[in-house]
């Protein structure tokens, strides 16, 4: 026996994959198996239908136990997850940060972090739309010169204060040489995310540090991946696609089984190793400014439209950046009105993502 659809670690919404009744969510459970042996589903009689047996299934908030079971006592079992406060939600990460905070270092003058150019933006946006910002930052700036260290503390309370909305965690040390994490062992990548998240905590306390994260290029082995979550991260993202040759591509160590699975949902979980891992599904850097609200209908109306994740990088916006973006602050304006006004809420990962592991 397996299970067809769904499959361990699945993420389930409502819509595509079932109906919310009050506080559970009905699915239906589908479990490939013979058909001369009869097969219960958590103690439900299952109905053989188009190959496979099926049967009608209550889901509560967080992680549930489906187990299938035949005459023979063949068991197996399934851990599913629904998490409510994903529906109709919207993110959006902030990749590759280090400059704003070099920045805000450089200006003596500056008494608040929105007197910087990026921050101002964050916060229009904010104020504008209720969008959540969170940071996925470098630990120091290309050539060396700044970096996690350096970053004065005189602004740590105003983060503090702003960090209902605000959040910062570690990205990476750099952001070169790309991949930076594909063969790093476990121990080399927990130091670099411990130094990070205590220069975080230092200039702008433990409020804005959160328990889900973007990799930089979301590319490292098991090991690496490891060490993200035992820095505290339970929720990853990444693309979950595949390169010119077929291999997994910005797909952490998930063989191509899994990164095709991945691809087609809004989050799924490696029980075995107790990680999230969430599908970023519009990167805003690489979409023309015409096409934003289309894009994003396109996904609402398609299969997993019930959670939106929205990326950015933060080196557009600069005009000395080698691909400097002059609509930058429109995108991620006209993306968050969108979100607003198409009834989405804005949300941390965490928010909704409940601590799902005994």
């Amino acid at each position: 026996m397996r299970f067809r659809k769904p499959i361990d670690g699945d993420v389930l919404f409502p819509g595509t994959d079932g109906e919310q009744q009050g506080i559970q969510l009905w699915i239906t459970v589908e479990i490939e198996a013979s058909r001369e042996l009869p097969v219960t589903i958590n103690g439900i009689p299952a109905i053989w239908e188009e190959g496979c047996w099926r049967v009608k299934i209550p889901l509560k908030a967080g992680a549930n136990i489906v187990s299938a079971e035949n005459p023979t006592e063949e068991t197996v079992s399934a851990t599913l997850f629904w998490f409510p406060g994903g529906s109709r939600a919207w993110r959006l990460g902030i990749d590759d940060v280090i400059r704003c905070l070099e920045n805000l270092n450089r200006h003596d003058e500056y008494r608040s972090i929105f007197e910087d150019p990026f921050f101002a933006l964050l916060q229009q946006v904010h104020q504008q739309t209720g969008m959540l910002a969170h940071l996925h930052l470098f630990y120091q700036n290309e050539d060396g010169s700044f970096n996690l260290s350096m970053m004065t503390n005189r602004f740590r309370e105003e983060f503090r204060a702003n960090s209902n909305w605000l959040r910062m965690t570690f990205h990476s040390r750099a952001e070169f040489p790309d991949s930076p994490y594909r063969c790093a062992p476990y121990e080399q990548v927990l130091s670099e995310g411990r130094q990070a998240a205590a220069e975080i905590t230092r200039f702008a306390g433990e409020e804005v540090q959160d328990g889900a994260t973007s990799q930089h290029w979301a590319d490292s082995a098991l090991p690496g991946t490891r060490a993200f979550r035992d820095l505290g991260f339970r929720v990853l993202d990444g693309y979950f696609t595949f390169d010119e040759k077929g291999n997994p591509y910005v797909s952490y160590y998930l063989n191509k089984e899994q990164t095709a699975h991945a691809f087609q949902r809004d989050f799924w979980a490696d029980t075995t190793e107790r990680i999230f891992f969430v599908k970023d599904d519009l990167i805003l850097d690489q979409t023309p400014l015409p096409e934003i609200e289309s894009a994003l209908a396109a996904l609402a109306a398609g299969d997993n439209g019930e959670f939106l994740y929205l990326l950015i990088h933060e080196q557009y916006f600069y005009p000395d950046y080698r691909s400097y973006q002059p609509e930058y602050g429109e995108k991620l304006l006209k993306a968050a009105r969108w979100c607003a006004a198409s009834g989405y809420h804005p949300a941390f990962l965490t928010d909704f993502v409940m601590e799902a592991w005994e």
